[in-house]
């Protein structure tokens, strides 16, 4: 893996290279451990590095970019030609200046990963020993992953920081019964596994034997993974500036307007205490808190330099890699926390579903973020304030706006999940009411 140090050179390397009016240099270098297990044995052992130079150049206009995986002088130097030959060939578009360096970076400091085979290989031993002691079957993962990031340009910008992700779930069966939980975070010696192996136990012995209820309308308590699967498509179809120019977004004509439920609070913080992600943008801006809605209020969207150009005030620091036809993304999302967990939330239902993990989650209508999707991993019945048993899985279909507007309760145990399209969100569990489900299954 190369080095900050490395990484320094090589931009210097490109710039020295480029006599393109303005010139920049992203660089990743990526280093991922994944362990996969099943019952007591590790079955899949994956160590991968990767690395991307990508060189950007603004010439007469016009904008051309190449990258390459080889980090090498030469390889550099080749790149830096590709990326001025397609520039001559682009059409004519509206270009930000490349940023110089600004101030207000808050940088995560981290460093490599530290990959361990035998503390991971004792993690998948701990888990399986759980298991074993509920006679439960187990699958999961254990995955770390670090990137170092890098953005120079001939404007004077150099800025680089680490970013680490860590990654526990684990999947255990009884019977016919399935459960599933998990935990991320910065570090790996953050995360209690066997704790994560307990909670997808208890859901797997506790789904077994589930009846069907009628599709309907039904309070849901959401636990946390199950608000990331819908909170995360207001990132891809809401608070961006471009999104809003489009009119893909939920927000068209709404800002200043209330949007959601007066007890609904969404901000966009890469320095929230428990996400991960970059803090500074595709183009090596800051990231800046952006409160996107307050007390139900839409207040504010992410901006990148374009889109902050048009609307006449600053980026946020929310641009992806340039150039990019998407425009800026809210990438750290979070839900602010009340107070209590998903256990409080249940003590006020008098009749609804208890909504483990959301699968396959997809938007039917961008405009009020329509959802579909399958429950999964975990579905109960409440009633009079307790779980009574499990429920056969459930198709949802909701409108996350309307839903949004029907929160009854919002949890004080904010989490740190994703979803399985990607992405990460720091989220409590939350109360809806008349949550749409418009058809069962068979399972």
């Amino acid at each position: 893996m190369i080095d900050p140090d490395r990484a320094r050179r090589l931009a210097e390397v490109a710039l020295a290279a480029s006599g393109a009016e303005a010139t920049e240099v992203a660089i990743s270098a990526t280093e991922q451990a994944l362990n996969r297990f099943t019952h007591e044995h590790p079955v899949q052992n994956v160590h991968r590095q990767e690395v991307s130079i990508a060189v950007r150049v603004h010439e007469g206009g016009r904008q051309g970019k190449a990258s390459t995986g080889t980090p090498t002088e030469d390889a550099v130097r080749r790149t830096v030609e590709r990326a001025r030959a397609a520039a001559r060939l682009a059409p004519a578009q509206e270009l930000a200046p490349m940023p110089g360096q600004p101030s207000g970076y808050r940088l995560r400091g981290g460093g490599p990963l530290r990959s361990d085979p035998e503390a991971a290989a004792g993690t998948v031993g701990r888990i399986a020993e759980t298991a074993r002691g509920a006679d439960c079957r187990v699958t999961g993962i254990h995955h770390g992953c670090s990137t170092l990031r890098l953005v120079a340009n001939s404007a004077g910008l150099l800025v680089h920081d680490w970013d680490t992700v860590a990654q526990v779930s684990v999947s255990a069966f009884k019977d016919d019964g399935a459960g599933w939980a998990f935990s991320n975070g910065s570090k790996h010696e953050a995360l209690d596994a066997p704790d994560v192996a307990r909670r997808a136990v208890h859901k797997a012995v506790a789904s077994r034997a589930a009846r069907a209820v009628p599709p309907g309308r039904y309070t849901v308590v959401l636990e946390p993974a199950a608000v990331s699967s819908l909170l995360l498509f207001t990132a891809s179809h809401g608070f961006g500036a471009q999104q809003v120019t489009d009119g893909c977004s939920f927000l068209v004509g709404k800002l200043g307007e209330p949007v959601f439920g007066r007890n609904v609070s969404v901000a966009d913080d890469a320095h929230h205490p428990l996400t991960v992600g970059p803090v500074f943008d595709g183009v090596g801006l800051p990231r800046q808190r952006v409160a996107l809605v307050e007390g139900g209020v839409a207040r504010h969207l992410v901006h990148d330099q374009l889109t902050a150009r048009r609307a006449g005030c600053s980026s946020t620091g929310h641009a992806q890699p340039q150039p990019s036809r998407d425009g800026p993304y809210a990438g750290n999302l979070v839900l602010e926390p009340a107070e209590g967990g998903s256990a409080e939330l249940i003590r006020g239902v008098k009749r609804g579903l208890l909504v483990t993990q959301f699968h396959y989650s997809n938007v039917v209508e961008p405009t009020q973020l329509t959802l579909t999707g399958m429950t999964r991993n975990g579905t109960f019945l409440i009633e009079n304030g307790e779980i009574v048993g499990a429920v056969k899985n459930m198709r949802y279909t909701e409108s996350l706006v309307e839903a949004f507007k029907r929160v009854s309760g919002i949890g004080g145990d904010p989490t740190l999940a994703s979803a399985l399209f990607g992405g990460w969100a720091v989220v409590p569990s939350v109360r809806i009411e008349e949550f749409g489900f418009s058809s069962g299954t068979e399972f």
